[in-house]
């Protein structure tokens, strides 16, 4: 992964937001309308919290409460964890990481920016690597790797990772390999056609 790319260059500009009433039922709903998996949760027009599906499932269903009785103030996570745009992507990946977190609303001052997630930072690897593939096969007169090439591709692209999306299910996994382009997860790997 590139590690001095802006955050900016990665984050999502579409940001869905809720006010700290919203009832959990409705942040429900709004999650499936956009097809998110969290919102942000304002206070006036700061962000001061964040919803996620997983705050639902367990801080409401596993209690077996009623959405429509529990507003988002109740169940969001907070303090908001946030980072500048103009921080790097490793910065970014590294604050998720040790917080265990999926995602980081990216604000300026007390504005609320862009959002960027574990997904967004798996496509940037995932691309950075196909465009270092690409130059390599540029500079080979061949068209080919060669061993040294191999070699390259090695130190450049580890091939397990702790987590992220696997890109054949796009489940959010905890241990994942890159194989022939692509992130899989282990369960995953197993379908693709050179292990069966």
């Amino acid at each position: 992964m590139e590690t001095d790319l802006p955050v900016s260059d990665v984050m999502s500009r579409r940001l869905i937001t809720a006010d700290v009433s919203e009832t959990a039922d409705r942040l429900g709903s709004i999650m499936s309308e956009a097809k998110v998996g969290c919102i942000i949760i304002t206070k006036g027009a700061r962000p001061v919290g964040i919803v996620t599906e997983r705050d639902i499932v367990v801080k409401i269903v596993s209690k077996n409460l009623l959405p429509s009785t529990v507003v988002a103030e109740d169940i969001m996570s907070r303090p908001l964890i946030t980072i500048t745009p103009d921080k790097s992507v490793e910065l970014a990946s590294r604050e998720m990481s040790r917080r265990r977190i999926r995602r980081l609303p990216v604000v300026q001052g007390n504005k609320l920016i862009g959002l960027v997630s574990d997904s967004d930072l798996m496509m940037v690897s995932s691309e950075l690597s196909e465009i270092l593939r690409d130059l390599i096969r540029q500079n080979n007169p061949q068209g080919e790797f060669s061993e040294e090439s191999e070699e390259v591709m090695e130190t450049r692209n580890p091939t397990t990772f702790i987590q992220g999306i696997c890109e054949v299910c796009q489940k959010f996994q905890e241990s994942l390999e890159y194989i022939d382009g692509k992130y899989v997860c282990s369960s995953c790997r197993e379908d693709l056609p050179f292990y069966q």
